[in-house]
């Protein structure tokens, strides 16, 4: 496996969603510092890690590894903006009952 082309897909995925890398290492369960050194130094996380992380961003662990995936690029867009748009109706939701909350 090449590393650092993984750290690149992952790198890609994350900006695809928005999020910050610092964001995306707590959602894994991962510490900063140790996800950032993986991408600093191309090191390649265990196998339960790196399906943790083609589980967050969506895509299949074949696809960080070699490039290739058995779903288009289109699928996986489609999925993003699916997440995204998923995700901003789920903070319009908190934010209307952070409103609720504070009238009391």
């Amino acid at each position: 496996m090449n590393t650092e082309s993984f750290w690149k897909r992952v790198k890609t995925q994350i900006k695809a969603h928005k999020i910050t890398q610092e964001r995306f290492s707590e959602y894994i369960g991962v510490p900063r510092s140790t996800f950032y050194d993986w991408i600093r130094f191309a090191t390649a996380p265990d196998i339960i890690t790196a399906y943790r992380i083609s589980t967050a961003l969506g895509v299949n662990l074949e696809y960080l590894i070699t490039g290739e995936n058995n779903q288009t690029e289109k699928v996986r867009m489609e999925q993003t903006v699916s997440r995204k748009t998923t995700e901003t109706e789920i903070k319009k939701l908190m934010d209307k009952l952070q409103e609720e909350v504070n009238k009391y």
